[in-house]
C-alpha cells in the first residue's frame, strides 16, 4: 500500500542525514498518515481513509467528508476521493453544470480613440 494521503495527496519524501561533520546520507521523509473511518451521511456508508493529519484538519474545516468532497471540482481531487464525489451525485440526480462562459473580451478604446469617433459621428450628420 503505498504512504500518499487520500484527502491532501503527501507522500514519501526523499532528502539528505547531515551529521555534525557535514555527511550527507539519503533519508526518507515518512508523511503522518492515520488510517480512519469516514461516514458519508448522503451515502449512508463508511469510507476507510488513510489520510494525513494535514488532511484530517481539512475534512475537520468542511464539515466532514461530504462537505469536503462538495466544496471542492473534481479536477483538484485525488481520485479515489473524485469516486466519492460522483457516487455522491449520482445518488443526489443533480448534475453539477459548468460555470457559465464569459462573453468574448472585446478590447478597450482609449479615451482619445473614442471622441475622434464620436467627433467624426457628429461631424457626418
Amino acid at each position: 500500500m503505498p504512504r500518499v494521503c487520500k484527502v491532501t495527496g503527501k507522500k514519501t519524501m526523499v532528502g539528505m542525514n547531515v551529521s555534525h561533520s557535514m555527511r550527507h546520507t539519503k533519508r526518507t521523509f515518512l508523511p503522518n498518515l492515520q488510517k480512519l473511518k469516514f461516514h458519508s451521511d448522503i451515502l449512508n456508508r463508511d469510507f476507510s481513509l488513510r489520510i494525513s493529519t494535514a488532511g484530517l484538519r481539512t475534512l475537520t474545516k468542511h464539515g466532514g467528508l461530504d462537505g469536503y468532497v462538495m466544496a471542492k471540482p473534481i479536477s483538484r481531487l485525488t481520485p479515489d476521493m473524485a469516486a466519492i464525489k460522483r457516487a455522491i451525485i449520482k445518488k443526489q440526480g443533480t448534475a453539477t453544470t459548468k460555470p457559465a462562459k464569459k462573453p468574448a473580451h472585446k478590447p478597450t478604446r482609449s479615451a482619445r480613440l473614442v471622441k475622434k469617433v464620436e467627433t467624426k459621428k457628429a461631424a457626418a450628420k
